[in-house]
């Protein structure tokens, strides 16, 4: 899989880094090539592989030659193992990338925004890594490791980390389809910028599928429901690819994007009685005025009042009260980062006041919005085709 999109990677990630961050020409239809964000928030990072080599993006393709101990050894690279320890410096106003190999001075240094590693067999840490990876300066002067892979590997890559591979054929290319339409939308909408995507629930979840890992049935499996679906997406009625959210358990009806982000994106709702199927499906939690109180970094809480979605029971907005202050009024899916989606498991939910303590009972798992995971496998179980499964939870969009 990954040889047939190699010299695709080169070219892309070539081209688009050339032009600065700013340029406004959207990168060509063909060279469907993702940046997600793997690592971040380091001033150093050491990555081992085989045969690495490092792109100053200004220069052409090279092979860094080893340190002069190991001359005798640069020209089968391949052969062995190598480490890098790739550090960022500041020399005379100006971010430089320090490159050690095999702990051994000198260290070469780049000038330039980005650095392109290459080679096989990639690791930092315990992360295993694609065989292409950028590397880039962030907002706090820190480095990003970004990923940068082919589209269809992308999503085998999402659909092995969001989506049971046990589940039926038909609902993982259901979710393949929703994983690539969305990958799409956002990487249009952050063209500009140095990564498309994170690797996390911020975007996607997103883990690097090994070539070994190839030989896995499920695996195999995740690699047939992308095949089987390359190049279909889903659309908005205005023509833009559909930034097709998903989700785990919608709790018997799916919601719109406006409802929980207050977006424009609408591709319909779904009503889903098939979602008590998940085993997780109806949840508590009880935290106590203090501790929901150091949750919403706020003090003296006096109460919590529910807005509703009008014609529905989803939570569209909490309003806090305090004691002798004005009310704040905060977004449904804020409440819930705040206190944790892991454990607020959607805005599907009551609350009532136990003496000190706030209960809240709910149903679902997950925003909301779009293709249901847990009603997608019961549909997939049930004989429906990928395509009458987004049919039924994207009905205003178009597939094609």
């Amino acid at each position: 899989m990954k040889l047939i999109w190699a010299s695709l990677c080169f070219v892309f990630v070539y081209v688009s880094f050339l032009s600065d961050a700013q340029s406004t020409q959207a990168p060509k239809p063909e060279a469907e090539v993702v940046r997600v964000r793997l690592l971040k928030g380091s001033k150093k990072i050491q990555i081992t592989g085989l045969g690495l080599r490092f792109q100053n993006l200004n220069q052409p393709y090279r092979q860094v030659s080893i340190p002069a101990g190991d001359a005798r050894r640069s020209l089968n690279a391949l052969d062995f193992g190598t480490e890098a320890e790739v550090r960022l410096m500041d020399k005379e106003g100006k971010k430089i990338w320090a490159l050690r190999i095999n702990n051994k001075d000198p260290e070469r240094l780049f000038s330039e925004k980005y650095l392109l590693i290459q080679g096989e067999n990639l690791r930092s840490g315990d992360k295993t890594l694609p065989s292409r990876v950028l590397l880039s300066v962030n907002s706090e002067d820190k480095v990003d490791v970004v990923g940068v892979v082919p589209l269809d590997e992308y999503v085998v890559g999402v659909l092995a980390s969001e989506m049971p591979l046990s589940w039926p054929l038909e609902t993982l290319k259901a979710q393949a389809v929703a994983a690539r339409s969305y990958a799409l939308a956002v990487m249009e909408e952050r063209k500009n910028q140095p990564f498309h995507l994170e690797s996390s629930v911020l975007d996607q979840v997103f883990r690097h599928v090994l070539d070994s890992d190839e030989k896995d049935p499920l695996i195999k499996k995740a690699i047939q429901a992308v095949r089987e679906t390359a190049g279909v997406k889903l659309y908005a009625n205005k023509g833009q690819v559909l930034k097709a959210f998903f989700h785990s358990d919608c709790g018997g009806k799916t919601t719109t994007a406006k409802n929980v982000w207050n977006t424009n994106v609408n591709a319909g709702v779904a009503v889903d009685s098939s979602c008590p199927t998940n085993p997780r499906a109806h949840w508590k939690l009880t935290l106590s005025k203090d501790e929901l109180s150091r949750r919403l970094r706020v003090a003296d809480i006096s109460g919590l009042d529910l807005i509703k979605v009008p014609s529905e029971n989803r939570v569209k907005a909490v309003r806090v009260a305090f004691n002798g202050a004005p009310t704040k009024m905060v977004s449904a899916n804020e409440f819930r980062q705040m206190l944790g989606f892991q454990e607020l498991r959607s805005s599907l939910f009551e609350m009532k006041k136990v003496g000190e303590s706030f209960l809240f009972q709910g149903q679902g798992y997950g925003h909301g919005v779009g293709l249901c995971q847990w009603g997608s496998r019961y549909l997939g179980q049930s004989g429906q085709s990928y395509r009458q499964i987004l049919k039924h939870y994207y009905p205003l969009a178009l597939l094609k």
